[in-house]
């Protein structure tokens, strides 16, 4: 889901999509994402990221634990789809995809890999909203809708999302290590 704008011109006035529009929920290893309006995800200069998809933990689990058929589903889901690819032969630009599944009973588990670094304002949100002034409805100016999953984030952490309908969404993840913010950009694929 992007903001419909035509120019840059028009990105920077458009107000920011709130990711709950289609994230129903989200996990980071141990933190569960808190959705905020954050005042610290518009920043003047970025670095660039060393974070990837690990590959490890990546799978498609049945919320559903008492229904033996969504069981047998996701396994077969795990057995027929990749959803994500780490190998060194692939172009940096497809490094970013993964394929997830559609709907409320689903967790996406998808491993992300933070390398040795500790950091700190972990925050998912929609890649366009980083281009927009932040001001939407009842928010303060600069402020992005987000799912906040906090700080020491290290090593490779599974992210859980339950995502509420087909699309391509491209969604990143916007982080503070030692005073400079980076993004790990997301493009999800989401099947019905």
């Amino acid at each position: 889901m992007n903001i419909a704008v035509q120019s840059w011109l028009d990105l920077q006035v458009a107000a920011p999509i709130d990711p709950r529009s289609i994230v129903l929920s989200t996990q980071l290893g141990a933190n569960t994402g808190v959705y905020t309006r954050s005042t610290n995800l518009l920043q003047s200069a970025w670095l660039a990221s060393t974070i990837g998809y690990s590959g490890t933990g990546t799978v498609l689990v049945s919320l559903d634990t008492t229904d033996a058929t969504t069981q047998a589903y996701a396994n077969q889901w795990n057995a027929s789809h990749q959803m994500v690819n780490v190998a060194n032969n692939i172009p940096p630009t497809l490094s970013k995809v993964a394929f997830l599944k559609a709907g409320p009973n689903w967790d996406n588990a998808i491993g992300i890999n933070f390398g040795a670094s500790s950091y700190n304002n972990v925050q998912l949100t929609l890649r366009d909203n980083l281009g927009t002034s932040g001001q939407f409805l009842n928010g303060s100016t600069g402020s992005i809708p987000a799912f906040l999953y906090g700080n020491s984030i290290t090593g490779v952490q599974i992210m859980h999302v339950t995502v509420a309908m087909p699309g391509v969404y491209s969604v990143v993840l916007g982080m503070l290590l030692s005073g400079n913010w980076s993004t790990f950009e997301m493009e999800w694929i989401v099947l019905p």
